[in-house]
């Protein structure tokens, strides 16, 4: 663990990382139990095993799902209409409308939970996230909006980077890149911001008030003890998961030192999931995303290949995509509609039953010139690249 601060003044010392500003309203026993939980120490020390990491990924999904009903919350209760419009712009970040981000915050973390291959439906919240849940959801919801803003403030909002840098630790030595990791590094940056203009409220409230103060401070040393009860149950389950074979290869990838894993033969591994049910019908968050980011609707084939992925796009009639690049290769089948491809400085027409080739990093483009929706299957081998060493590259030529 990283070392604590020095005093200051009168102010009890901190967890490293966390500005002087906080001693007055957090108690250093309180992180200490949090930073120097087993969980995020193995986080920290790349000694956590992806399937921990996942399950860590889901709890805290049934946990941060009802962040926005949290904060309406905690606004209701709010008298002060200036007080309503600062934590609005917390709100407007959230939902994507500040802050340059094309997807919402909720939308950016199922992205991460795909990637990831971390499913919140495949594991139940455990009672203690569910506790977790109720008293943030009770204390945001008391008439007494102090408690909501100690709550939202100092059982979330302040500690933040303690708990997402070891996960963003642990997703990057896992090898994942920017879809799995920009929604911890994005409220790393972010959330103390927001913090900062809760504790404005909390102070103004509190003026003079000792008593306020430690009823304030009350709620946030309950809401890190639950959180911290959430860890612990997390890190009791992981920790009763049968250990993986000894001779399995490593999740995510390989190094020098995997070099005598290759076996002498061959040998079926089923995973669980080899099948995606109803691909378009069930689109899910991860889909709305990586659709917001294209600038037209596409549906994900979420199945655990390796090599290869799929997808399903959608054009309306007259729509386009954006003009790209990327170092991998791409076969499209077109099963609906008509059209062209823009496919380097040649146009390629195409209509329902025909295939079409796009070569590493030519630029192209494809047009739906019919008077219908198309719909194409796109075949490609980035996942390859990016199981090499992360080495996939898309461009955006056009907006």
């Amino acid at each position: 663990m990283e070392a604590l601060l020095e005093k200051s003044g009168s102010k009890t010392p901190l967890i490293a990382g966390m500005s002087l500003i906080w001693a007055d309203w957090l108690k250093e026993e309180d992180l200490q139990d949090l930073v120097e939980h087993p969980l995020l120490q193995a986080l920290e020390r790349n000694e956590a095993s992806l399937a921990t990491v996942r399950t860590l990924l889901i709890q805290h999904s049934h946990y941060s799902r009802h962040f926005t009903r949290y904060l309406c919350a905690l606004m209701g209760q709010l008298s002060d209409p200036a007080d309503v419009m600062a934590l609005m712009e917390n709100m407007r970040e959230e939902m994507g409308v500040d802050g340059g981000s094309a997807i919402t915050h909720a939308e950016m973390f199922q992205r991460t939970l795909r990637v990831v291959g971390a499913a919140p439906a495949s594991h139940a919240p455990l009672p203690q996230t569910l506790a977790m849940v109720d008293t943030m959801m009770g204390h945001c919801q008391s008439s007494d909006a102090l408690a909501g803003l100690a709550a939202m403030c100092l059982g979330a909002e302040a500690i933040v980077p303690l708990i997402y840098r070891p996960i963003l630790q642990a997703l990057q030595h896992h090898g994942f890149g920017e879809d799995a990791t920009e929604f911890f590094s994005l409220h790393i940056e972010e959330d103390e911001d927001h913090a900062l203009t809760m504790l404005a409220i909390m102070q103004r409230l509190t003026l003079d008030q000792d008593a306020r103060r430690e009823q304030a401070i009350a709620v946030g040393r309950e809401l890190i003890a639950r959180r911290v009860a959430m860890f612990d149950a997390i890190w009791a389950h992981c920790q009763t998961q049968p250990a993986a074979a000894p001779a399995a290869a490593p999740a995510g990838h390989f190094s020098s030192a995997d070099f005598w894993r290759v076996p002498s033969q061959l040998q079926a591994q089923l995973p669980e999931r080899l099948s995606h049910e109803q691909v378009m019908a069930a689109s899910q968050g991860g889909d709305q995303a990586f659709s917001s980011e294209r600038k037209h609707k596409v549906h994900i084939v979420d199945l655990p290949s390796r090599t290869i992925s799929l997808t399903i796009g959608r054009l309306e009639e007259g729509e386009a995509t954006r003009l790209h690049r990327h170092n991998y290769e791409t076969v499209i089948y077109v099963t609906q509609g008509q059209g062209y491809s823009r496919i380097g400085d040649r146009q390629v027409p195409w209509r329902a039953g025909d295939a079409i080739y796009v070569p590493v990093w030519a630029e192209h483009q494809h047009v739906n010139t019919g008077a219908e929706e198309c719909v194409y299957l796109a075949c490609e081998n980035a996942p390859l690249l990016q199981n090499l060493g992360g080495i996939a590259l898309r461009e955006e030529l056009s907006a």
